[in-house]
């Protein structure tokens, strides 16, 4: 048994303290997953937020299909994703909410045989992936961040994305075939 669903029943006859014993129970994994998802940490908290919302308003319309915990990322997934195509529209300015990188504390000195130009390169390497990653189409993406970086077994990404996990594996593999195309192009560029 779901053990949200009696949270999920007291919500509905409008108990804020099961709200809040769903949120503290689930407020991180769904933070996580939407600052991996969306790269934001603003959007990232914004969208934790509403999802805790819309579960409150609309708890009476929940169908015990699937776990409560599974409901959430939907919601939450859905919401990236709204965040994600206002972000394609809206013109671009740089975040003053956002560090840049002469924000960045110094690298520590740390004695793993890894030289300082080596540090840089490989954060520059990442940098590249994340962008690379926020580029790639949502439906390849969404499995990608679920599967990859969130650790979910290809059956839970699945459910969240109402699909098969047949489907889920081909849009990691079509996914990292993509990326690794545009990390080979990034490189071959650079040099």
């Amino acid at each position: 048994m779901d053990a949200d669903l009696p949270l999920l029943e007291a919500i509905r006859r409008g108990d804020e303290r099961a709200l809040e014993a769903l949120m503290e129970r689930h407020q991180a994994p769904l933070f996580y997953f939407a600052l991996r998802y969306s790269g934001n940490e603003l959007d990232a908290r914004e969208v934790v937020q509403e999802t805790f919302v819309r579960a409150y308003f609309k708890a009476g319309s929940f169908q015990p299909r699937s776990k409560v915990k599974t409901w959430l990322f939907t919601i939450a997934l859905n919401l990236c994703r709204d965040a994600g195509r206002r972000r394609s529209r809206a013109p671009n300015f740089a975040s003053l909410d956002q560090p840049t990188t002469e924000d960045r504390p110094p690298l520590e000195a740390v004695d793993d045989g890894i030289t300082a130009d080596e540090r840089a390169a490989r954060m520059e390497e990442l940098d590249h992936l994340r962008q690379a990653i926020d580029k790639l189409p949502d439906k390849l993406k969404a499995p990608l961040v679920l599967c990859v970086l969130e650790q979910r077994s290809h059956k839970e990404a699945a459910d969240l994305l109402s699909t098969t996990t047949k489907t889920v594996e081909l849009r990691i593999y079509r996914a990292k075939k993509k990326l690794r195309k545009r990390m080979g192009n990034i490189h071959s560029a650079s040099v």
